[in-house]
C-alpha cells in the first residue's frame, strides 16, 4: 500500500474542513456529508468548534483510494484556518508530503491563505491549489490567479474549464481537451523535459503528464483546480492529480534522532495521553529499541529522563494503529502511527522525540526567553486547596497545546495563562473550566505594553552617599541612549572587577522593570564610561552603587519614554450594507483603514491597523453588526518593526 500524508490548508471560512468532508464521503468513509452550520462535521467534534463554526484543532483522517496509476490510502489532515492557532500549522510542516491549498473564488488569496503559502514553500512542500465555492462564484476567480501569481512569483497554472455543456473538465483526464499552450506550460518549467519533447518525433510520451507529476516537488509548477466543495464538483479529479504528483521525501535531520516526527498531541479517555507519530523510515522494534538503548547508554543530552527506569535502557515506546488500537511493533514509512506517552519521551509537537523537553512554567518578563504572546490572563482557584486541581487541567490544556504557557506569579500566588490570541484564550479559559463545579477567578485578557526609551544620548554623574556622607558609592560616570530595537543593553569602556560589573549590570537591570508607566523600559544601553571606586568595605560600596544607579536611571524615564503594544491588522469581509457601521465601529477603535477593495456578490474587503488592546471583542461585535454574516481575521504581533504607539 502507497501511503499519502495530504495536508488541508486554507484562509478562515474558505471551505477547507466541508472539503475534508466531502473527500471523506467520496472516499466511502462516512454516509452522508456533515455541514459546519449543523455542527455534525467529522472534523470539528469539540463543542467550541460547533458553536464558533471553524476549526480550532488539526483532526487526521485515513481513507483509502483507488486510482488507475495505483492504490493508495491517504492521510488527510485537516488544518485550523485561524491565525491563533497557526503553531498547530507549523507543527505539521516537516511531515507534510503534499499539501492542498484552498482558496475562495471571488476574492484575492486572502491573508492565511498567503501566510501558509510561504511556509508551504519555505518547507519544500508540494502544493495544488483548489479555488473553491464555484458553485457561487461562477466564474469570478481571475483575481484569485492574479494574487496567486503575485505571492508565488510565476503564473500558477489553471488546469480547469467549462464544456460546451457548462461542466467543469480537468486537465489530468481529459488532456485532449485542452488548448496546446496548456501542454507548453507543463514542461516549459524543465529544460530537460523541453529538450525530450522536441527530440520526441513520434509524439509516444505525454510529457505534459511528466512535467506535472514533477513540478510541484521541483517546486516549479503551480498546478490550479476548481469546482465546489459543497456539491463535490471536482474533489474527485482533485485527489487523483494529487496522488498524481511527486511527494516530498522526508528525511532524519540526523543519522542519531531516532526517526519519529511528532505531529501532534491528544489525551483519549481509554489509553490516556498519546502524540500522532510520522515515522520517516521503516524500521523494526528490535532496531528501535536498540536505537534508544544507544542514546541512554551514551548519556544524550537530548533526553530528559524522570525515572530510575529510564536509566535502566527500557524501551518506553508504545504504538497503536490508529484504525484499530492494536499494539504495533514495525512502524512502516510515512504511516500515522499513535504512541503512548511515557515519562521517558519527549513528545513535543514538530520535532523528532530526541528534542529537549518543553515546561509547563516559564521565566517572567514579557521579552524573556522566545517570543511570547501579548495576550493573557489572571487565575486565581476561588479556594487555595483547589489550587492542584486547576494546576492539572492546565496542564492537560498544555499537553494537548503547546501554543499556550503558564506562569506563576510568585509574590500573589496567581496563576497566569498565555495564549496566541483573544479567541485562543477563550476557548483556552472555556477548555479548562468545562465539566466542573470549581470556581477560578479569571481577569479580563490583559495585554503585554513595554516601555520604550525616545531617541536620545544624555551623560550622567551617579554617586550615592550615605551615613552622613560618610560613605560613599563612588562615581560612575556613564551614557543611557536609545537602541533601535527593544533590547537592553550594558557596555563597560572601562576596566572594572567582575564583581563590581555584575552588580552594575544587575542594578541596571532591576531600574529597567518599572519605568514612568509601570511598564518594563526596553529599547536603550547603558555604556559605563569611568568609575571611581571608594576604599573601604567593598560589599557596602557595591550596596550603595547599586542604589545611586536605581535612583539616577529612574530619575530619567519620565518624559523620556514612550508606550507601545502589540498592534494588530485586522481583515474584515463584509456586505456593502454593512461597511459603514462597521467603518464606524472601527474609527472609534482608533484604527486606521489601509484598503477597502470591493469584491464579488456585493461583499466588500477592508484592512486596517489599530492597537491590539482596542480591538478586544471585534470579533463578537462584528457578528452583532452584521447579523452573523461578516468575517474578520486578526493578526497581532509585538516586535520594534510591528507595534502600535499607546502613549507619549
Amino acid at each position: 500500500m502507497k501511503y499519502r500524508t495530504i495536508g488541508i490548508f486554507a484562509h478562515i471560512d474558505s471551505g477547507k474542513t466541508t472539503l475534508t468532508e466531502r473527500i471523506l464521503f467520496e472516499a466511502g468513509k462516512i454516509s452522508a456529508v456533515g455541514s459546519i452550520e449543523d455542527g455534525n462535521t467529522e472534523s470539528d467534534s469539540l463543542q467550541e468548534e460547533i458553536e464558533r463554526g471553524i476549526s480550532i484543532r488539526t483532526t487526521f483522517h485515513s481513507l483509502n483510494w483507488k486510482t488507475a496509476f495505483g492504490d493508495f490510502q491517504i492521510q488527510l489532515v485537516d488544518t485550523p484556518g485561524h491565525i491563533d492557532f497557526r503553531n498547530q500549522v507549523t507543527d505539521l510542516l516537516p511531515a507534510m508530503e503534499t499539501a492542498i491549498v484552498v482558496l475562495e473564488a471571488g476574492t484575492v488569496v486572502q491573508s492565511q491563505a498567503r501566510l501558509v503559502i510561504e511556509e508551504l514553500t519555505k518547507a519544500s512542500v508540494p502544493m495544488v491549489f483548489f479555488i473553491n465555492k464555484l458553485d457561487r462564484f461562477a466564474d469570478e476567480y481571475l483575481d484569485t490567479l492574479v494574487s496567486l501569481e503575485e505571492i508565488l512569483g510565476g503564473a500558477p497554472v489553471a488546469l480547469f474549464q467549462k464544456n460546451e455543456f457548462g461542466k467543469l473538465e480537468f486537465y489530468f483526464h481529459e488532456p485532449s481537451s485542452f488548448p496546446k499552450t496548456i501542454k507548453e506550460e507543463l514542461i516549459s518549467w524543465s529544460d530537460d523535459l523541453l529538450i525530450s519533447s522536441w527530440n520526441d518525433l513520434s509524439a509516444q510520451t505525454d510529457f505534459s503528464l511528466i512535467g506535472l507529476q514533477t513540478g510541484p516537488k521541483a517546486g516549479k509548477l503551480y498546478p490550479v483546480y476548481g469546482g465546489s466543495a459543497k456539491t463535490g464538483e471536482g474533489v474527485r479529479e482533485l485527489l487523483d492529480l494529487v496522488l498524481w504528483t511527486e511527494p516530498k521525501e522526508t528525511e532524519n535531520s540526523s543519522s542519531q534522532d531516532l526517526p519519529l516526527l511528532v505531529l501532534s498531541r491528544r489525551t483519549n479517555p481509554e489509553f490516556g495521553r498519546y502524540a500522532v507519530i510520522y515515522p520517516t523510515r521503516e524500521i523494526q522494534w528490535n532496531e528501535l529499541h536498540s536505537l534508544w538503548s544507544r542514546h541512554v547508554t551514551n548519556g544524550d543530552k537530548d533526553f530528559t529522563f524522570s525515572t530510575k527506569d529510564d536509566l535502566t535502557g527500557e524501551n518506553p515506546f508504545h504504538f497503536l494503529d490508529p484504525e484499530s488500537e492494536e499494539t504495533l511493533t514495525r512502524l512502516e514509512k510515512g504511516k500515522l502511527v499513535f504512541l503512548k506517552n511515557h515519562p521517558g519521551l519527549v513528545l513535543l509537537p514538530g520535532q523528532t522525540v530526541t528534542h529537549p523537553k518543553g515546561i509547563l512554567f516559564e521565566e517572567e518578563g514579557p521579552m524573556s526567553g522566545r517570543a511570547q504572546s501579548p495576550f493573557s490572563v489572571l487565575m486565581e482557584p476561588e479556594e487555595s486547596s483547589e489550587k492542584e486541581f486547576w494546576l492539572c487541567r492546565l496542564e492537560e490544556l498544555v499537553w494537548e497545546d503547546p501554543g499556550y504557557r503558564v506562569q506563576k506569579k510568585e509574590d500573589t500566588g496567581q496563576l497566569v495563562l498565555l495564549g496566541r490570541g483573544e479567541l485562543h484564550l477563550e476557548i483556552g479559559i472555556r477548555r479548562i473550566t468545562e465539566r466542573t463545579e470549581k470556581k477560578l477567578t479569571i481577569s479580563s485578557i490583559n495585554i503585554a505594553k513595554l516601555e520604550h526609551l525616545k531617541k536620545m544620548s544624555h551623560k550622567v554623574a551617579l554617586e550615592h552617599r550615605a551615613f552622613e556622607d560618610q560613605k560613599s558609592s563612588g562615581a560612575l560616570i556613564a551614557v543611557l541612549e536609545d537602541t533601535a530595537d527593544f533590547s537592553k543593553q550594558i557596555a563597560f569602556e572601562v576596566s572594572l572587577p567582575e564583581e563590581v560589573k555584575n552588580s552594575i549590570e544587575t542594578s541596571f537591570l532591576e531600574a529597567c522593570l518599572h519605568g514612568f508607566y509601570g511598564e518594563e523600559v526596553v529599547g536603550l544601553k547603558f555604556r559605563v564610561l569611568s568609575y571611581e571606586m571608594p576604599k573601604g568595605d567593598l560589599q557596602t560600596t557595591l550596596t550603595l552603587l547599586k542604589v545611586a544607579i536605581l535612583a539616577g536611571v529612574r530619575e530619567l524615564f519620565p518624559s523620556n519614554t514612550y508606550l507601545v503594544g502589540p498592534l494588530t491588522e485586522v481583515e474584515v469581509k463584509v456586505d456593502a450594507d454593512h461597511l459603514g457601521v462597521v467603518l464606524s465601529d472601527l474609527s472609534r477603535r482608533s484604527a486606521k483603514v489601509v484598503s477597502i477593495l470591493e469584491a464579488v456578490a456585493g461583499k466588500s474587503h477592508l484592512k486596517a491597523n489599530a492597537p491590539a488592546q482596542n480591538l478586544l471583542g471585534f470579533s463578537g461585535a462584528l457578528r452583532n453588526m452584521t447579523k452573523g454574516i461578516g468575517i474578520s481575521w486578526e493578526r497581532t504581533a509585538f516586535t520594534y518593526e510591528f507595534h502600535a504607539f499607546l502613549k507619549e
